[in-house]
């Protein structure tokens, strides 16, 4: 053998150890990626409601409550400012119409709430790349359990790939499939199956990397959302304290801009606008039945918003 060919041989088994070292790289983001999503996030939303969940709903009414005071409040400024008289009539008309906006805001966001249950990503199937069937189908034969797959790679990945397909989501599939198909998961030291190819072995490199590169990225970015930013706080009772302590100032914002329609208000109609509750629910049953939505509603509004 010449000094050349001794020379690239070693070149390649580089190469190979390499790859090895980067295919177990990116098998580690993954399964940390696994991990954040499948197992941390709902952790971390159920310690964060445990703390806050009361203020964070509280927020949502006192936020409803006041844009609904507001448009009523501005309704009437309004008519006076025109020199109409606000008679009895007037303001009871002005009440109707607001009841009416703020009736069809509610069901439209019921609506989108529905729809975001049924299918979290809204996906335009036009736009879909063309390699993600062929992704999915190279994944499923992999590890599908009717396929024989090993039982303990089906379990860690299947539920994994499926999202990655619903949802949709073309580099979480790439990443899978590298890391499945193209590659041994429990990795093996024998080098001897791969390629010996030079070229090849440089460009299975190139896209180890490339996605190890994107995986880094993508769990950087995860840990600045919602709740995984929480994760260090919520271990910190000084930051459970002061968050709590933001959560109650923004709710006495609200509290104060509603005191401030209910003063205009009043001063334009001669009382607040209130509501005997009990009254009004023992005259009209279908009452009740709006404020049983209203709390259903700001409830899955909460929930929405952060998950």
């Amino acid at each position: 053998m010449s000094m050349s060919q001794i020379s690239l041989h070693q070149e390649i088994i580089d190469l190979k150890h390499q790859i090895l070292k980067s295919r177990r790289e990116l098998q580690e983001l993954m399964h940390e990626h696994h991990r954040m999503k499948e197992h941390e996030k709902s952790s971390l939303h159920a310690e964060y409601d445990i703390h806050f969940k009361h203020l964070e709903i509280e927020i949502q009414q006192k936020a409803l409550q006041n844009s609904e005071l507001q448009r009523r409040a501005e309704l009437l400024m309004t008519k006076f400012q025109r020199g109409e008289t606000l008679t009895p009539e007037l303001i009871a008309l002005i009440h109707k119409v607001v009841d009416k906006e703020f009736a069809a805001l509610k069901n439209r966001m019921q609506e989108l709430l529905n729809q975001q249950s049924q299918s979290k990503i809204a996906v335009d199937h036009s736009h879909v790349h063309a390699s993600l069937p062929k992704l999915y189908r190279e994944l499923a034969k992999k590890l599908h359990p009717d396929s024989g797959a090993d039982p303990d790679l089906t379990q860690k990945y299947w539920i994994s790939v499926q999202k990655a397909y619903d949802e949709k989501d073309l580099h979480t599939l790439h990443a899978l499939h590298t890391l499945i198909c193209n590659s041994p998961l429990v990795v093996s030291d024998s080098l001897e199956e791969s390629s010996s190819n030079k070229e090849e072995l440089m460009h299975e490199l190139q896209k180890v990397q490339t996605l190890i590169n994107k995986e880094v990225e993508y769990i950087a970015k995860l840990k600045t959302q919602i709740p995984f930013c929480y994760a260090l706080g919520l271990k910190d009772s000084g930051w459970i304290s002061q968050h709590a302590n933001t959560l109650n100032q923004q709710i006495e914002k609200y509290s104060a801009e509603i005191r401030k329609s209910q003063d205009i208000i009043k001063m334009l109609t001669g009382s607040e606008w209130t509501i005997d509750q009990e009254m009004l629910e023992n005259t009209d049953p279908s009452i009740k039945e709006k404020r049983v939505y209203t709390e259903d509603f700001i409830d899955a509004t909460y929930f929405s918003g952060r998950h």
